[in-house]
């Protein structure tokens, strides 16, 4: 079983420039402050040794999913309080993941069917499973996002190397965002409670060219976000607030495959260029930034002064612009990633232990 959200390596070359007005202020990337907050373990599966929080809602219930006794991966959901439950799978299938939560409490996400196909599916509040169906004529669909209204945005496979961004509305009807893409393929990724989506473009195969994309309210054709000024062509975007505000990542300097240096980056509606985040300082060109609230604070991930670590880490806007912060990681511990924030400051993701087991962690 594939995870698609962590395994998506598709890159897209020679963005089109929307236009904007106003810049941001520069980032102060030597300004870290020393780590904040305090890394929480969230429970695991009864048997299971490893997980992944994606998304938590205003409520601070946290879903994502994990392994089982028996290996599975299966969709979670943690209550405010800490309680684990498996949300399970469609009947017939072993696997099941969850990306996305709205503040009434519906679940999406993906499970496999008893014939292995994979299907985008709803978890209710009570954790009743509907699956969300496809596209006429194709088998598979995945969900990512889903807005406080119930619109439910992801992909739909279409056929080999091709895919199509799609939204279900809350009545349950299916719209292709993908009819008209400049790269083949679309993905949709987030929607925010005005309806505006954001996903990419891409091709799969040689080059993997992938760019960041938005889709206004009541859209159907994909715009593409513009790169960062003396930057080149490849982004992606992770996350969107209820201002419009849209976080990613993109190259920060023109360079040839197959490594790309990429900084985590802010598009703002009026502004005449994307913001580059920076990373920690001493860390190589690597940061990606997740998620958004509606306060502004952004968290993601960062390399650190340590060769081959990653550190999850928070970006706030201050006086002089935007500081990168770090947060804590487990003990013993070389990885960590935050995925997600509340409009409460709750952030969530996951971290490594000494033993380099991967589980989900809630900072607070």
């Amino acid at each position: 079983m594939v995870d698609l959200q962590r395994s998506k390596t598709v890159f897209l070359a020679g963005l089109t420039t929307v236009a904007l007005t106003m810049a941001e202020p520069a980032v102060d990337a030597s300004a870290a402050a020393s780590s904040e907050g305090a890394i929480i373990r969230l429970d695991l599966l009864p048997g299971g040794t490893t997980s992944r929080a994606t998304a938590v809602n205003d409520r601070g219930v946290i879903v994502g999913y994990g392994d089982t006794a028996n290996g599975e991966n299966h969709a979670i959901r943690w209550n405010r309080r800490g309680r684990v439950t498996d949300l399970g799978t469609l009947p017939g299938g072993a696997h099941s993941y969850a990306y996305g939560i709205n503040d009434h409490g519906d679940t999406v996400g993906y499970a496999d069917n008893a014939d292995g196909s994979e299907r985008a599916v709803r978890w209710a509040p009570n954790g009743a499973i509907t699956d969300l169906g496809t596209l006429p004529g194709r088998t598979a669909s995945y969900a990512f996002g889903i807005n406080d209204e119930g619109s439910v945005v992801g992909e739909v496979p279409i056929r080999p190397k091709i895919y199509h961004a799609v939204k279900w509305q809350p009545d349950g009807t299916i719209i292709d965002l993908g009819t008209t893409s400049p790269r083949g393929s679309t993905a949709a990724d987030a929607i925010n409670d005005d309806g505006v989506v954001i996903g990419r473009t891409f091709t799969v195969g040689t080059g993997n060219f992938v760019n960041a994309g938005t889709w206004p309210a009541g859209a159907t054709t994909v715009t593409l976000l513009p790169p960062l000024p003396d930057g080149g062509p490849r982004s992606n975007s992770g996350g969107i607030n209820d201002k419009g505000l849209i976080v990613g990542y993109a190259q920060s300097r023109p360079g040839p495959p197959p490594i790309y240096a990429i900084h985590a980056t802010l598009w703002s509606p009026g502004a005449s260029a994307p913001t580059d985040l920076g990373v920690l300082p001493g860390g190589s060109d690597y940061s990606v930034a997740n998620g958004i609230n509606n306060a502004g604070t952004i968290v993601g991930i960062s390399a650190t002064s340590t060769p081959e670590d990653r550190g999850a880490v928070l970006w706030k806007r201050r006086k002089g612009g935007w500081h990168i912060v770090p947060l804590p990681q487990l003990p013993g511990g070389r990885y960590s990633e935050a995925t997600a924030i509340n409009n409460a400051g709750e952030v969530v993701g996951e971290a490594s232990t000494a033993s380099d087991q991967s589980i989900a962690v809630r900072w607070k």
